[in-house]
C-alpha cells in the first residue's frame, strides 16, 4: 500500500519518528507538512499526520493543513501526536475536524517525546500559566509510553489496516486542556513579541527558511517575526550562530534530535 506520510517538526521527533515507519512500511513519501498548509490532495491510500502537541492539541499550522486537505482518495488515514506531558484531547480534535470534511481518522496514538528546547529563562520561579500547565497535566493522566516502546504496536495496527480509536487522556485533564487550547492559540501567534538577537547573527536567513508559518522575515540583514507564530521554537534551535533570544533566554540544552540536521529542516 503506497503511503505518504505528511510531519510537522521543529527539532526532529515527528520526523525521526516518521522516517522509522517509512522504513519498516515501504512504499512511503516523506513530506513536510508546513509546506502544504494552503492545501494538498495526496496521491496515496495510507496517510499519515504526525506532529508535536501544544498547549494540549495541534499547532496552527496542523490545523491549517488539514483545514485544506482533500483526502478523497485515501482509504486509511491515521495520526500519531507526541507530547512531551499529556496529550488531552488533541487526537480526538483531529478526528472530528476531518469528519467535518467528509473524511475520518482511522487511528490516533500518542507518543511521549524528549523536548530539546528551554524557552523559559533559568532559575526563574514559575508563573500562573505553568502552575496552570501542571495542575492539568495531573488531571489528564501519566505521559504515554514513548514512540520506540509503541513502534511496533503501531507498526501492527497500521499493517492490519484495523481501525484504532484515537486516543485520549483522562476525562477532566482532557476537556480542561481543549478549553486551555482554544485560550492559548491566539496567544501563541504573538508569543514571538520577546524573540531577539545579538550581534552574533550574521543574516543568514536560516531563521527564515526554517519557520513553518513563514512568520520571519529580514530588514536591515536582522531577522523580524510578524506574529503569526507557533511557537515552536525552529527558529532558535536551528541559528547556527545560537544568536536567537526567547523572552531573554538562550537554550542552554540541546537543539534538535541527534538524528537530524539543518537540511531536514529547510523549507525554502
Amino acid at each position: 500500500m503506497k503511503t505518504i506520510l505528511y510531519h510537522y517538526s521543529a527539532t526532529g521527533n515527528s520526523l525521526t519518528f516518521s522516517r522509522q515507519l517509512a522504513q519498516e512500511l515501504g512504499d512511503t513519501t516523506l513530506l513536510p507538512l508546513a509546506s502544504f498548509r494552503k492545501g494538498t490532495k495526496p496521491e496515496a491510500e495510507r496517510v499519515g499526520i504526525l506532529f508535536p502537541i501544544y498547549a494540549w492539541g495541534p499547532p496552527r499550522t496542523v490545523d491549517e493543513f488539514l483545514q485544506n486537505l482533500d483526502l478523497s482518495d485515501a482509504k486509511y488515514v491515521f495520526a500519531v501526536a507526541s507530547c512531551g506531558g499529556t496529550w488531552g484531547n488533541t487526537l480526538r480534535r483531529i478526528r472530528k475536524t476531518l469528519r467535518r470534511k467528509g473524511s475520518d481518522l482511522n487511528a490516533g496514538f500518542a507518543v511521549a517525546s524528549r523536548g530539546y528546547l528551554n524557552l523559559s529563562k533559568p532559575g526563574a520561579k514559575k508563573s500562573p500559566q505553568e502552575k496552570m500547565v501542571e495542575t492539568v497535566s495531573k488531571l489528564s493522566g501519566p505521559r504515554p509510553k514513548t514512540d520506540q516502546e509503541r513502534l511496533p504496536e503501531i507498526l501492527e495496527v497500521l499493517r492490519s489496516g484495523k481501525n484504532a480509536k484515537p486516543e485520549r487522556g483522562k476525562l477532566w485533564g482532557s476537556l480542561l486542556g481543549s478549553f486551555f487550547h482554544d485560550m492559548a492559540t491566539p496567544m501563541l501567534a504573538k508569543s514571538d513579541s520577546g524573540y531577539s538577537v545579538t550581534d552574533a547573527c550574521t543574516g543568514c536567513r536560516t531563521c527564515a527558511r526554517v519557520c513553518p508559518r513563514e512568520n520571519v522575515t529580514l530588514a536591515a540583514g536582522r531577522p523580524v517575526w510578524n506574529h503569526d507564530c507557533d511557537s515552536c521554537g525552529a527558529c532558535q534551535g536551528w541559528c547556527p550562530e545560537a544568536a536567537i533570544l526567547t523572552a531573554g533566554n538562550l537554550s542552554a540544552t540541546r537543539k534538535h534530535h541527534p538524528g537530524v540536521s539543518l537540511s531536514d529542516f529547510l523549507l525554502r
